[in-house]
Formats: structure tokens, C-alpha cells, sequence
């Protein structure tokens, strides 16, 4: 089972260990295969140490990015995400849900979030309130029912301006 929270461990060492904690006795260049694919390797490549740099000195993004690389060189067929983009920029956000959406094919995934992105494609959401299950179905059959899921995408609708974003993006 592999496991991504809003706040990651990030253990005392590099970053070439804290994502190797993903699978002990993967290679260098799997490693570095697993942080390409969490959108990480760049950023490395332009440290002073690289890969030997001290993770603990990172970005909370960036911190993402090692939980997400320790997802792939992992390789578990069971995911758990908690909050995965909580408390980052937009853009980080969408390159780490970006990542995830890459490892979650073929995969059993729960995700837990309170943002709408993360969970409008699943298979099954369920909406909790205090909780309770008060709602479970796709996204469509949902927010048709109307109650609380609808409620909350409507909202988000009119917290980010969807109409003034998408004249603005479409114009």
C-alpha cells in the first residue's frame, strides 16, 4: 500500500534516500526514473548537491514530489491520498495532481480532499458530512441529485469566478 498526506515524513538525509524509503533496494537510476515521474527531477538537477542535497530543506511541494516518487519506485497496487495537494500554490497543485492522476492507472485509490478536482473523475465518491455518508455516486449522478455535493461544486463555481476564469481562458 502506498500512502501520500497532505503532510509528508520527510526523514533526516537526502532526497536520493527519502525517495529510495519507496523501495530499499532500487538503483540510482530508478530513483531518478521515479522522481521524473513525480516532476521532480528537474528541480533537483538544479540544486548544488543534486540528489544528495538535504530533503528536509525543501519546499512543501517539493516534499510532495519525494512522497509521490516513493508512490513510483513503490509501485503498490492500493493508494491512500489525504489531502495530497492541501495547502500548495495552484500550479504546484496541478503538477502534483498531474503526477498522481499518472500513478493512479490501474490502481484501487482512496482519496480523501476537500478539493473537487481531485475527486470529479473518480469511479465512486462518497460525501460526508460530520460524519455521515450523505451522499454516494459519480460526479454527474451527484451534483443531478442536487444536496450537499451540488452545494459544495456550486460553490466552488463561485469562489474561483468559474464564469469571469473561463471568459478569460476561452477569450
Amino acid at each position: 500500500m502506498g500512502l501520500v498526506l497532505q503532510k509528508n515524513h520527510i526523514f533526516a538525509g537526502t532526497i536520493e534516500e527519502n525517495i529510495r524509503y519507496g523501495r530499499l533496494e532500487a538503483t540510482a537510476d530508478e530513483v531518478i526514473e521515479a522522481a521524473k515521474k513525480a516532476s521532480l527531477h528537474e528541480q533537483v538537477l538544479k540544486l548544488p548537491m543534486g540528489y544528495q542535497t538535504e530533503a528536509r530543506a525543501l519546499s512543501g511541494g517539493q516534499q510532495q514530489r519525494i512522497a509521490i516518487a516513493r508512490l513510483f519506485l513503490k509501485n503498490p497496487p492500493v493508494l491512500l491520498l489525504d489531502e495530497p495537494t492541501a495547502s500548495l500554490d495552484a500550479i504546484t497543485a496541478e503538477q502534483i495532481k498531474d503526477s498522481l492522476d499518472a500513478i493512479k492507472k490501474n490502481r484501487t485509490v482512496l482519496i480523501i480532499s476537500h478539493n473537487i478536482s481531485q475527486i470529479m473523475d473518480a469511479d465512486q465518491i462518497y460525501v460526508l458530512q460530520e460524519g455521515e455518508v450523505v451522499g454516494q455516486g459519480t460526479h454527474g449522478s451527484l451534483y443531478q441529485e442536487g444536496g450537499l455535493y451540488r452545494d459544495i461544486i456550486d460553490s466552488n463555481a463561485r469562489t474561483l469566478n468559474i464564469t469571469r476564469l473561463a471568459a478569460t481562458v476561452l477569450g
